[in-house]
């Protein structure tokens, strides 16, 4: 494992400090498996390492609390 990759724990760590609020890793695994976070960028056997590039990106483009995402069709 390297620097730039990251696990379950140190991806919700990342996220809670970068946007003051936390995640549940339940959540976080239901956003990955919808296709709605990165998906992780290798296994090191069962555990899933992400991309710290990747988490990032998905911070910085995460809409803000409150935002309607269902008023506009897809």
């Amino acid at each position: 494992m390297t620097d730039a990759e990251l696990t379950l724990s140190e991806v919700l760590t990342l996220i809670e400090a970068s946007t003051g609020k936390a995640i549940a890793s339940s959540t976080w695994r239901s956003y990955v498996a919808r296709g709605q976070a990165p998906k992780p960028a290798r296994h090191l056997s069962r555990t899933p390492l992400y991309s710290r590039e990747d988490i990032e990106a998905w911070i910085a483009g995460r809409p803000g609390s409150g935002a309607r995402t269902d008023l506009y069709p897809r």
